[in-house]
């Protein structure tokens, strides 16, 4: 009898095992040969995405040459040129929401998988945050984006097969204290964003209400008049991870950051930015927090 190749497996032997992979071996199992790639399909890495799994690094923006770092501290370096001189607002559930020049669009950076956006109203961005609520894919994906001036919160927001962004101000009377944003996220109904110190802004989708709170430090006391916040918060995540040294990154090299949402079995984690200087800074580079998923769309995919 023959002896059968590897790659001679019948899809149906092949589909599982692609669907059990994690990143980087889903990448190197789609590049055996074409059968195993049309095996692999519909695999995405959805192991990454576990409760108890941190999310990757990715360094990124300076040209088409990226440094990816993993939970475990493997580093790799990667060739993504869509994402050469942009800016990274949001990363959830693996997909990026990237910024360049006045446009805006979907990135998965391991499948290159793209989905543009209508014309942002901004030809730039300097404080804006983003959050989205649901993969890029779904019916019901929602974006929203963040910035205020010394008066005014505005927020632009686009539903999914929308051809123009919507509008929202609000006067920042009851949020004087606000600092800049560091951070934004979803759920239920309401994009949450968070300041630099202890603000919290909400907008409710349904209700196009906004709502101005105060974190406060964990207590054991319980009143009818404080709500429970959903979510823990990360604020200084690259620097407790220590993500320099493992980066390899000089002490002369600054870094701006784009924090995620982990989740986990008992409390959501939001991952906020970060803008570390250097003293004497002579280069900056920019990084973000993301679930290293594979996602692949249709080459006519629109929003």
């Amino acid at each position: 009898m023959a002896e059968r190749k590897w790659s001679d497996l019948p899809s149906e032997l092949l589909s599982p095992i692609a669907d059990g992979l994690g990143l980087i071996e889903l990448l190197r199992f789609r590049g055996v040969c074409k059968d195993w790639k049309s095996a692999s399909a519909t695999a995405s890495a959805e192991i990454e995405s576990l409760p108890d799994h941190e999310p990757w690094f990715l360094v990124y923006g300076e040209n088409s040459e990226c440094l990816l770092i993993s939970n475990s501290g493997k580093k790799y370096s990667i060739n993504i040129p869509e994402l050469n001189g942009t800016t990274c607002l949001a990363s959830n559930q693996g997909w990026l929401l990237m910024f360049q020049e006045g446009s805006m669009f979907f990135f998965c950076p391991f499948s290159h998988a793209k989905i543009d956006l209508p014309k942002f109203p901004h030809l730039k961005v300097t404080d804006h945050v983003a959050a989205f609520s649901s993969p890029p894919t779904s019916q019901d994906c929602v974006v929203a984006v963040i910035n205020k001036d010394e008066t005014n919160l505005e927020l632009n927001m686009l539903y999914r097969g929308a051809k123009a962004w919507i509008s929202q101000k609000c006067t920042r009377t009851r949020g004087t204290l606000l600092k800049f944003f560091k951070g934004a996220t979803y759920l239920d109904g309401t994009f949450y964003f968070f300041d630099s110190l202890d603000m919290l802004v909400t907008f409710s989708v349904e209700d196009q209400k906004w709502n101005f709170f105060v974190i406060l430090p964990p207590s054991n006391e319980k009143s009818p008049d404080i709500q429970e916040l959903k979510f823990d918060r990360s604020m200084s995540h690259f620097i407790k991870r220590n993500m320099k040294e493992q980066l390899g990154l000089p002490d002369n090299v600054s870094i701006s950051t784009c924090g995620t949402l982990v989740h986990d079995d008992y409390y959501n984690k939001v991952v906020l930015n970060e803008n570390i200087e250097a003293a004497e800074s002579k280069g900056h580079k920019k990084g973000v927090w993301m679930q290293p998923r594979f996602f692949q769309v249709s080459p006519n995919q629109t929003w």
